[in-house]
């Protein structure tokens, strides 16, 4: 793992706390993220077990669901000891880049206490390389034992992934008319201006990144449909949003090598959730029905940098 090396953070090994520093502050389990010797979570911490991480979270939300918050702000005491000593996270966090949704907050957490990664639709979907090589980082140098993967009720990307998928749907009669139209006007001449020749679904549609996103999400939402057998634009959506949940964790257990290794010996748990934002909790969803047959997965690198991509639900 020496490629892994961080030369720009201490390790535990290489720190020396003092009498002083410990007496900093000694923080209540139960008031916070766990023990810290220096007021805020570094490496001179042990690292919390998956349960332990758990609880924190689950209670952290209660106190935001409650308006209990502790978390507050750093004086300069906890900027120097972070600054520092390094970081020792609770846990790892793939959230929605959705300014609704701030995970820190939702939470009850303080700079050191969460490794956050966030994009639109909380995906790995694209940016793989860097979400998952970010996550292989967390749990093997800052030795995080929980990874989650939080969607949230009312995701934008997840809706638009669902509109995009019922307005494909709709339009499969419209294309195949298209196509057969196309293939009567090939013995008319080819000099016809190109308003005149049958209209291509979304040829209207400019190109852009943003629609590569939501089309690569377009698979949870059929998905989500098929399992629904059918339903409105919002139940799909909804029910999207926990498919696109299993989506990501599936995903990370088939491409990363490191994450699959820790699952499976039990040092790290990979689990999923979901933001409620109309009442700021958070339901646990505990881990994907497809872990055990992930496990035995052979895939080492995610596809944007191993070759051609693979979808995975």
């Amino acid at each position: 793992m020496a490629y892994y090396q961080n030369a720009g953070l201490p390790t535990a090994a290489s720190m020396v706390v003092t009498p002083a520093m410990c007496d900093v502050s000694q923080e209540d389990p139960g008031e916070g993220f766990g023990p810290s010797k220096l007021g805020v979570r570094t490496t001179v911490d042990e690292p919390l077990s998956a349960s332990q991480a758990i609880e924190v979270l689950q209670a952290g939300n209660r106190r935001f669901v409650q308006g209990d918050v502790k978390a507050g702000g750093l004086g300069p005491d906890m900027r120097r000891a972070l600054a520092s000593h390094g970081q020792r996270p609770v846990a790892t966090v793939i959230g929605c880049a959705d300014s609704r949704c701030p995970v820190e907050q939702l939470f009850d957490a303080r700079p050191g206490d969460l490794f956050v990664l966030r994009n639109a639709g909380n995906t790995c979907t694209h940016a793989e390389g860097s979400m998952v090589g970010s996550v292989e980082y967390s749990v093997a140098i800052l030795e995080t034992k929980m990874i989650l993967v939080l969607g949230h009720t009312g995701c934008g990307a997840i809706m638009g992934a669902t509109k995009l998928f019922l307005e494909r749907s709709t339009q499969k009669y419209i294309e195949m008319t298209c196509r057969k139209d196309a293939q009567e006007s090939t013995d008319q001449s080819t000099e016809a201006s190109e308003s005149e020749q049958p209209p291509q679904p979304g040829c209207c549609k400019k190109k852009s990144t943003l629609l590569g996103l939501l089309d690569a999400l377009v698979p949870v939402a059929e998905q989500a449909c098929v399992e629904l057998e059918g339903g409105s634009t919002e139940e799909i959506a909804a029910h999207a949003v926990k498919v696109n949940v299993w989506r990501t964790i599936n995903f990370l257990l088939s491409y990363s090598l490191i994450i699959r290794e820790k699952v499976a010996s039990g040092e790290v748990e990979l689990q999923g959730a979901v933001y409620n934002m109309s009442s700021g909790a958070v339901e646990f969803l505990g881990k994907s029905p497809k872990q055990a047959q992930l496990l035995n997965y052979d895939g080492h690198v995610v596809p944007s940098m191993g070759g051609l991509a693979r979808q995975v639900s």
